[in-house]
């Protein structure tokens, strides 16, 4: 738990509690996905043990019976997931011959498959054992072990790599809000908006549900007003607020949304709390929040570039105590890293465990920066200047913009598709 080991339930989770059973090999992607492997062992024969985590229980996997036709004696070895969508189990079976071969099984997320290479020998006359496996990505592993010859036993490495194809420019689009709730819709489709309708705050934030099939607006009160498929879940609008509301973010795992107030505070609605800046100091207001990949966890910046890290989100670095040209006013989280950007109102970005893909620091702008949002692959962002205008970096494609027209109100932030 970052502190101390316990003795894991799972410990009684087995095939049979009268068979010997082994585990050999675990490997995990995050506090919610995790697979350990090994075998079991009964009168009759060797047969694969998996299990899997989902961040609060393991449960045994029904894959554990995969095996090549005809195998008696079959164990895992070692597995390694570089995705919760992707991984390689390794170790060896045997289908009552003299020799053992190879045994490599995939996961897609759903299913384990038995992969083919499970023949791939210097001799399929000769005893093969895979010991262990290590993947990068779904793209790139490499498993390795042994096989016996006649006299000797001999290392045995087997290497995955899939050639990267050219990856096409993303072709989601955004939305933009204004302070008076009106929303610019650019290859994404116009839900509704608050625009012409009487506010009793005005608009600080907006975000997507995770189908990006509605958003949410929210207020400095802490009103929130739903659109297209986004649930309403409760707020704080007509309550008495330390600080008013400065942005918000959705849960990706829930479908819920939290707010962040100047002051640091949250407020989460059918999405876990994991800790705030409520009460605290802070050398500077916060002015936006960010959720992780996978919703265990969210990140609150603050204008001068400090980040304060909550449930699973990782410190990755800041501009806390550092000279800044500008203010920051917002920041988007990398799904593919995990990590963060942050933006100023001049355009400068801050990379954190996240790709530079370019910034406006240091050009002339028509109006400041107000927000960002990354592409769903974190391969590229865009950032809204407060009168409509976008900037496009990495495969982020620009659409459109309100740029150079009149606006009933300034543009206070986006939001992806």
């Amino acid at each position: 738990n970052g502190r101390t080991w316990a003795l894991d339930s799972a410990a009684s989770l087995s095939t049979s509690a009268s068979q010997n059973n082994y585990l050999t090999g675990v490997s995990c992607v995050s506090t919610s996905f995790c697979v350990a492997v090994g075998y079991n062992v009964s009168s009759t024969a060797i047969q694969n043990l998996l299990l899997t985590w989902n961040g609060s229980t393991w449960t045994l996997d029904s894959s554990a019976s995969l095996s090549p036709s005809g195998s008696l004696h079959i164990h895992l070895n070692g597995v390694s997931c570089a995705s919760a969508i992707f991984c390689v189990a390794a170790g060896t079976y045997n289908n009552g011959t003299a020799s053992s071969q190879n045994l490599l099984l995939t996961w897609n997320g759903s299913t384990w498959t038995l992969d083919s290479a499970a023949s791939l020998s210097p001799s399929a006359s000769s005893t093969n054992d895979l010991t262990g496996v290590s993947c990068v990505s779904a793209s790139f592993c490499v498993a390795a072990g042994y096989y016996n010859t006649s006299t000797a036993a001999q290392n045995l490495v087997l290497s995955y790599a899939v050639a990267p194809t050219p990856r096409p420019a993303a072709k989601q689009g955004y939305w933009f809000a204004a302070r008076d709730g009106g929303i610019f819709s650019f290859n994404a489709p116009f839900f509704g908006s608050m625009g012409g309708k009487h506010l009793n705050a005005p608009i600080v934030g907006m975000a997507s549900t995770p189908d990006g099939k509605g958003y949410w607006e929210v207020a400095s009160d802490g009103g929130i007003f739903s659109f297209g498929d986004a649930k309403f879940y409760g707020s704080v609008g007509n309550k008495h607020l330390n600080a008013p509301i400065v942005g918000m973010a959705a849960d990706p795992a829930t479908g819920g949304y939290w707010f962040v107030a100047r002051d640091g505070g949250i407020f989460s609605f059918n999405a876990p709390f994991y800790g705030s800046m409520g009460g605290k100091h802070v050398n500077a207001p916060i002015v936006g929040i960010a959720a992780t990949p996978d919703g265990k966890g969210y990140w609150e910046v603050a204008s001068d570039g400090g980040i304060f890290s909550f449930g699973d989100a990782k410190f990755y670095g800041s501009m806390g105590n550092k000279h800044l040209n500008a203010p920051i006013v917002g920041m988007a989280t990398d799904p593919a890293t995990g990590g963060y950007w942050f933006v100023a109102s001049d355009g400068g970005i801050f990379s954190f465990n996240a790709p530079f893909y370019g910034s406006m620091g240091g050009r002339h702008l028509n109006a400041p920066i107000v927000g960002m949002a990354s592409t769903l692959d974190g391969k590229g962002y865009w950032f809204v200047a407060r009168d409509g205008g976008i900037f496009s970096f990495g495969d982020a494609r620009f659409y459109g913009s309100v740029g150079g027209k009149h606006l009933n109100a300034p543009v206070i932030g986006m939001a992806a598709a």
